[in-house]
């Protein structure tokens, strides 16, 4: 029989059970008072006992992803495990607001610099783990959660795998053989190569921002979102024939939607390319490219300044630094190209999700060349306004400032 908890019970002995927040196929989700823990947390435990192998595996996959994340858009993972009674649990942050479907039903177009931030942010919270070369496979607005504060956050990485086969999650991506994720929200390689790498998230997210900028379906032009998910309702394989084979209806012909910056709709025209090559190749791109077109197309007061001085130089380049997710070294597609012996071709992760959070600095090498005020640096760390930090035998420093 299924386990399904009520407030006031106490699961495993001291973990008592003060709300159910919500209930999906594998698991549900509580939210729970802990000994040791100041704050409430949210339990999200199995159901039934996890005896069959593909549903061990998948919750077992959410919790190695959660728990290599660092990124703040991710929800922070504190503890994970089998029960001894077989069920597998995640204790989790309690995180207070609502999924962005609930928080805005597509009805009405959102306020442009809103729909992008909030995409933006969904990127950042990706970028790390395609940068992980973990694919979450199924973005959409009910595993995007909004916050009081506005603050962003991806959830339910229970569907994500190794697109390079990396041990981390297991199964590489292109094994499988039926569609994943959410036919709304798929992509059109699932019916053609059935490849997922991060370009498939990407097109998720290109989807996600058209209809949040419209209310409409992009492949529908002058109809409302919600009409055509009532449409398919009974028929969720029909946005499975529209990803394959119907034209994108450029956003700029959509009501209220001529305006629109021309950054932001060759962005969301290559988001929906039904070629994975052409779109943005990862979340962190796509990422770089709404920092954009926040900070010179909507006048949102996000800028800073990048300092950076070379090895053997005296004076410093400046460069102006967006939101987004920027990877430093000697590669062809580090946004910071460093080259120099001493920088290996992605040496290290910037990213920046906007005031008021500050800059973390991700080191992808173990050997300490990655140093922060002269010191040795071996996990993410936050930086502050002035800190000055090297990569290989670079000196930088970040400021901040308002937007031109």
């Amino acid at each position: 029989m299924a386990l399904e908890l009520q407030p006031g019970d106490t699961y495993g002995g001291n973990i008592q059970i003060l709300e159910v927040l919500g209930s999906g196929a594998f698991a549900r989700v509580y939210k729970v008072d802990v000994p040791g823990y100041d704050a409430p947390l949210a339990l999200k435990l199995t159901k039934e006992p996890v005896t069959a192998g593909d549903q061990a595996q998948r919750a077992l996959r959410e919790i190695t992803i959660l728990r290599s994340l660092t990124n703040p858009h991710v929800v922070k993972t504190f503890d994970c495990g089998l029960r001894p009674d077989g069920h597998i649990y995640i204790l989790m942050e309690f995180l207070a607001g609502s999924a962005l479907d609930e928080w805005h039903k597509f009805d009405t177009r959102l306020e442009p610099a809103r729909a992008v931030a909030i995409v933006h942010q969904i990127c950042l919270g990706l970028a790390e783990a395609h940068a992980k070369g973990i694919v979450h496979r199924d973005v959409k607005p009910e595993n995007v959660f909004v916050e009081r504060n506005g603050h962003i956050r991806l959830l339910d990485f229970g569907l994500a795998r190794s697109w390079d086969g990396s041990p981390v999650v297991g199964v590489n991506a292109t094994q499988t053989h039926m569609v994943v994720g959410t036919p709304h929200y798929a992509q059109p390689e699932q019916l053609e190569t059935r490849e997922l790498s991060p370009a498939s998230d990407v097109y998720s997210l290109g989807m996600i921002l058209y209809e949040l900028l419209s209310a409409c379906s992009p492949f529908h032009a002058e109809r409302t979102l919600v009409d055509v998910k009532e449409e398919f309702s009974a028929q969720p394989l029909y946005w499975l024939r529209c990803h394959s084979s119907s034209a994108v209806v450029p956003i700029t012909q959509q009501p209220g939607c001529a305006d629109l910056p021309e950054a932001l709709v060759r962005g969301i025209e290559r988001c929906l390319d039904k070629d994975p090559s052409k779109r943005p190749p990862d979340a962190g791109a796509l990422a770089n490219i709404l920092g954009h077109v926040l900070h010179r197309d909507m006048d949102v007061p996000v800028a800073g300044n990048l300092r950076i001085l070379r090895p053997g130089e005296t004076r410093p380049e400046d460069r102006l630094f967006l939101p987004g997710s920027y990877r430093i070294g000697s590669g062809e597609r580090c946004e910071i190209s460093l080259r120099h012996d001493s920088v290996l071709r992605v040496h290290a992760v910037l990213e920046w999700a906007g005031r008021p959070n500050l800059p973390q600095l991700r080191p992808i090498t173990g050997d300490g060349s990655v140093r922060l005020n002269d010191e040795p640096v071996h996990k993410p760390i936050q930086l502050r306004t002035h800190d000055e930090f090297c990569v290989g035998a670079f000196r930088m420093s970040l400021t901040f400032r308002d937007a031109d």
